[in-house]
């Protein structure tokens, strides 16, 4: 495995491979990335992941500073995985850097409350696509907003890197692997779980009771257990708007305040 650092060592390493498949990180890699790894070597003949913090794509008062920095423990966990390259940019990378608008889907859900969070994101990422020129990029579907803006985007703007989805890894108890479970109180993770639990509930029941009704439904079960819903919301997974009762797609999509700790979760219904 080679570590590059620098756009200029990227172009020059990778000139000659070919088949490439970029895995974006911002570290603190745990099972969930590494699923993401496994599904790249299957996908194309070389892998890359990369090991970058974007401060774009943080708000006032979002955890930037706090965010888990584990640089030398992914390397080894990269390594392990069968990784071929780890693209470490230093903040050098944002110098000049062009800024784009995401797509009108980035101001739903997650872009309500975080309303420059994905102008960051695909500004980073096609920074990240010019520099590696990968043949296939690979995102979580955890994050299924962002997953489909970045389609969106990189549709618009011609760009020939294929879009692929990776699926949601979980724990044990059902959930979601995401960096920010660290950041969970003992009680908190112990509650943390029934944000999963209510999500296989709508879906067990979305041809038995209206939405509306799973939805309020939902929420109070949710603050019975001091989990406070940002949203709770059925979609249509293409465009973000409230899906009708007779769709057999669908998005369950939810964000939730957990003690001081912000997580995400989707069930998709196809």
């Amino acid at each position: 495995m080679e570590i590059i650092d620098n756009e200029n060592q990227a172009k020059e390493v990778l000139k000659d491979f070919n088949e490439t498949v970029l895995v974006p990180t911002m570290g603190n890699l745990h099972k969930g990335h590494l699923s993401l790894v496994k599904k790249a070597k299957q996908v194309g003949k070389t892998t890359i992941v990369s090991i970058y913090v974007n401060p774009l794509q943080f708000g006032v008062n979002e955890d930037l500073d706090n965010y888990p920095r584990t640089l030398n423990d992914d390397l080894l966990k990269l390594e392990q995985a069968g990784c071929d390259f780890v693209f470490c940019p230093s903040d050098n990378i944002l110098e000049n850097i062009q800024k784009y608008k995401a797509p009108d889907i980035s101001k739903k859900l997650c872009g309500k409350s975080r309303p420059k969070h994905f102008d960051g994101v695909v500004t980073i990422v096609r920074k990240l696509f010019e520099v590696l020129n990968p043949d296939y990029a690979i995102f979580g579907l955890k994050d299924y907003q962002q997953f489909l803006i970045i389609k969106k985007f990189f549709k618009k703007h011609n760009f020939q890197t294929k879009i692929l989805g990776g699926p949601i890894i979980r724990e044990d108890d059902g959930l979601a692997m995401s960096s920010r479970n660290n950041l969970l109180t003992p009680e908190d993770r112990k509650i943390a779980p029934k944000i999963y639990e209510q999500l296989t509930l709508i879906k067990n029941n979305i041809k038995n009771k209206t939405h509306s009704e799973l939805i309020i439904n939902s929420i109070e079960a949710f603050k019975e257990n001091n989990i406070f819903p940002e949203y709770l919301t059925i979609l249509n997974p293409e465009t973000l708007e409230d899906a009708n009762e007779s769709d057999s797609s669908v998005l369950i999509a939810i964000a939730v305040k957990l003690g001081n700790v912000r997580l995400i979760d989707n069930i998709l219904i196809n």
